[in-house]
């Protein structure tokens, strides 16, 4: 049986906001949000603790600019932490971030959790569980760590925009080219869920981005590609137009590495084809 609990909701103001019926449930791991190998109280900042604050900022612009416009609404979902309940949620009070409920599971059946609820994205920086996520009904993109700190002093935190990447193979390859080379099954099957998952995604941040001009837009998109060539980039960015997605920046890796892009970008989200973990492999010319 899913252990899925609400084990506590965050009331603060801004919170009823987030209950719209048209609001894009997103579930994200607690191991990226908080540092969860510290038990300390509260528990230290994540990696990807700007994240919710990237998150709050667009909600709190979109609340003004557009009431009637979909807000993001956070599960914060712990894997084999049930005896830090209390913790995770003081934390979260403790550092004002508004999630609205708290998915306390085990690592087993953590995607059943997931599916028990209306979840629309689940969000996590191990890619095995994004693709187990995937491969089991469950949408699901990469959450990058941001490696870019405040300097010692600042007395604020600076929220810088969202940064969603979205994978322009998904978007633009044929599934039959990945079929001729060579790729399984099972890929082809993780392969289609990312490329669902992506789509419904990128309709939700379309019409959010719709709400802003370019200069002040608290969410910023980039497309890149690895296998594809430039005809698949141009084939991704056609598609993107069509779902009246914006796309700030665009980059076609043609195979390279995409490491060093990721380092230099930073994205805080990833939406990947699904294909690959780390390791490259050569591009489909």
């Amino acid at each position: 049986m899913p252990s899925f609990s609400l084990a506590h909701n965050v009331k603060n103001t801004f919170f009823l906001l987030q209950m719209r019926s048209n609001a894009f449930e997103i579930a994200v791991s607690c191991h990226a949000v908080f540092d969860t190998n510290l038990r300390t109280d509260p528990l230290s900042k994540g990696v990807a603790f700007s994240f919710i604050k990237a998150i709050q900022d667009i909600n709190e612009k979109l609340a003004v600019k557009n009431p009637k416009s979909p807000l993001f609404n956070v599960i914060l979902v712990a894997k084999d932490l049930q005896e830090h309940q209390s913790t995770i949620v003081s934390s979260t009070q403790h550092y004002g971030l508004q999630i609205s409920r708290f998915c306390f599971c085990n690592n087993e059946n953590f995607t059943q959790s997931l599916q028990s609820t209306s979840v629309k994205l689940f969000l996590s920086m191990q890619t095995d569980d994004v693709c187990r996520a995937l491969q089991e009904g469950v949408p699901a993109a990469l959450l990058c760590p941001q490696t870019r700190f405040p300097a010692e002093g600042d007395k604020e935190e600076v929220v810088s925009p969202l940064k969603v990447l979205l994978s322009g193979d998904a978007i633009g390859l044929p599934e039959e080219r990945l079929s001729e080379a060579g790729f399984s099954q099972l890929e082809l099957q993780t392969f289609r869920a990312a490329k669902a998952s992506m789509t419904e995604f990128a309709l939700v941040i379309a019409e959010m981005r719709r709400c802003f001009d370019r200069e002040d837009s608290p969410l910023r998109v980039a497309l890149m590609t690895v296998l594809g060539s430039r005809d698949e980039m141009a084939s991704a960015l056609l598609t993107a137009r069509d779902w009246g997605l914006e796309v700030d920046e665009a980059y076609c890796l043609a195979g390279a590495s995409r490491g060093p892009l990721l380092n230099c970008i930073q994205p805080h989200i990833l939406c990947y084809d699904g294909l690959y973990n780390v390791t490259e492999i050569p591009a489909l010319s």
